[in-house]
């Protein structure tokens, strides 16, 4: 691991100030996100309706399984790729050109005429959105410092939950009002919103001398954030509980409808009851958990304390994390009830908040400037890969034996994969820096 210094580490650092809203980088980074989120969230729902009008609604779900298929495969692909990318140009350059390409791609959905025409553009967005993503949040640690990052973690979940719930209402006002081609208008708009935040904001950016890329440094590179991540026992841990996270996040997607509709017999409303719960029971706990550990990490006294403390509240939560999602979906074999079950998906999203936050906290602690963007591009590949498997051993599942049997085998598995990561261990928990170079 690389020695931490004073310009590398997320410790104790100047950039960190007393309260996270007066630092007016963040808010304009949380301003970008807020407006990226909102106009994905309204396209998602957008593609369901286009793809329903374009095919007549024979196939509408086979469309829209495919665009999901494809958009993850595109994280996978260039996702790597990207990360080599940003730890050698300025991440804000990178930030801006993807929000601007993906403003041009955008504005061409609603003259699709086909279904393959909607297949190249998902593609190629999230082909963009792989260089967009990791870049962003790597980005947030040289933002906001070592004592704020936690707090920001929770604030970028509370508005991930939020769009989850405000996209859907949003786009059916601009469908109602506007039409359906302006959704996807809307969200080429917040792209360009997001582009003119990036570039208000003084990103710090290093300029370093590094050698000529070839092909062979090139691929070395590729592996450099997945050997970062599988080199440090806690990210190890995490990556594991991220297969909970995407099995227990995949039942709510993919099965919640089946089993409102066809075992509870509910309609629309109580889908829509349901799945607030996940986004509500994952914005508590953000709140809650950046809160906690904001009061447990404040009597540390230097870096290696703040560490060592950092270790032990995110083992702790992983492991907890892996626990609640186990046992939220193995009672809903017993068809529990409407209120029941919203009560059970409400603590889904909590579990799954329990190991979003901390993962991405260890892996801003054991990553330095110079190596974060391959470093975060590796963990959005590899768990992305994990939602990749997930999503269609749900759904197969679900179609063959019934979304509560499915429910509770995913439970099954999560208890299974928290077992699995609580014998891989975590690192050091006592107060400790890491030491050699990479």
């Amino acid at each position: 691991m690389p020695a931490k210094n004073k310009k590398d580490t997320l410790g104790l650092t100047p950039k960190a100030v007393s309260s996270l809203w007066r630092n007016r980088d963040f808010r304009l980074l949380f301003g970008a996100q807020i407006i990226s989120l909102l106009g994905s969230g309204v396209t998602t729902v957008g593609l369901a309706l286009f793809a329903y009008q374009l095919t007549g609604g024979i196939s509408a779900t086979a469309v829209i399984g495919n665009a999901l298929t494809l958009r993850i495969l595109a994280f996978l692909l260039f996702s790597q790729p990207a990360g080599v990318i940003a730890d050698r140009v300025s991440k804000k350059r990178i930030l801006i050109a993807a929000d601007v390409i993906r403003f041009a791609l955008l504005a061409l959905f609603p003259f699709i005429t086909s279904v393959w025409q909607i297949y190249v553009l998902i593609f190629a967005i999230n082909a963009v959105t792989a260089f967009f993503t990791p870049t962003f949040e790597s980005s947030i640690p040289e933002i906001v410092g070592g004592e704020q990052y936690v707090k920001a973690l929770s604030l970028s979940r509370v508005a991930t939950d939020v769009e989850a719930v405000a996209a859907p209402a949003l786009a059916g006002l601009l469908v109602a009002l506007l039409g359906l081609r302006w959704v996807f208008w809307f969200d080429a708009f917040t792209y360009l919103v997001s582009a003119s935040l990036v570039g208000a904001t003084v990103m710090p950016y290093i300029k370093r001398k590094l050698p000529k890329i070839s092909l062979q440094s090139f691929l070395t590179e590729l592996t450099t954030g997945t050997r970062i991540l599988l080199g440090e026992p806690s990210l190890r841990q995490s990556l594991t509980l991220s297969i909970a996270e995407a099995t227990a996040g995949a039942a709510a997607i993919v099965a919640t409808v089946s089993y409102v509709r066809d075992v509870l017999g509910r309609g629309e409303t109580a889908f829509a009851f349901v799945m607030a719960g996940v986004g509500l029971g994952s914005s508590l706990t953000a709140v809650a958990l950046g809160r906690a550990t904001g009061r447990y990490e404040k009597g540390a006294r230097d870096r290696s304390v703040l560490h060592g403390r950092r270790h032990k509240w995110a083992s702790r939560a992983l492991l907890g994390g892996g626990l609640v999602l186990g046992l939220v979906l193995l009672p809903d074999i017993l068809k529990p009830p409407l209120l029941v079950f919203g009560f059970l998906w409400m603590l889904n999203g909590a579990g799954q908040a329990l190991i979003a936050i901390p993962s991405s906290t260890l892996l801003a602690e054991h990553t330095i400037e110079g190596e974060r963007g391959r470093a975060y591009a590796a963990h959005f590949a590899l768990t992305h890969l994990c939602w990749l498997a997930s999503y269609p051993a749900i759904g197969h599942a679900s179609a063959r034996w019934g979304s509560p049997v499915s429910f509770t085998g995913a439970g099954f598995v999560c208890l299974l994969v928290t077992v699995v990561a609580m014998l891989l261990g975590y690192g050091k928990r006592d107060a400790h820096t890491h030491q050699a170079a990479r």
